[in-house]
């Protein structure tokens, strides 16, 4: 499974105030949307909705990120997903700027 995103936008002092929440803290879980769609390399994906600036604030930390799969709370998959969790940008993999299709 990839994690997927389409929001570029980080605050950099919500992801400050991110990490003072997250001092001591040795792993964060996530919450991603599952997709029912694949990539190019037919891996499933599944996007990230909320919680970007946890997650960037915990890789500055070097916290250990993990990942909840869960259906979308109103059973959206597919490219009606795509479309409804759609941020500011491409989607491109978690944590990089490489675009997934």
């Amino acid at each position: 499974m990839k994690v997927i995103t389409s929001q570029n936008y980080i605050n950099e002092s919500i992801v400050e105030e991110k990490k003072t929440m997250l001092e001591g803290t040795q792993s964060v879980k996530l919450v991603v949307w599952t997709t029912g769609i694949q990539d190019l390399n037919g891996e499933d994906v599944c996007i990230l909705s909320d919680g970007h600036h946890t997650y960037t604030a915990a890789i500055e930390l070097g916290i250990e990120v993990s990942f909840v799969e869960e259906e979308h709370p109103e059973g959206l998959t597919g490219e009606n997903l795509l479309e409804q969790a759609w941020m500011d940008g491409d989607y491109c993999y978690l944590g990089t700027t490489k675009t997934v299709w």
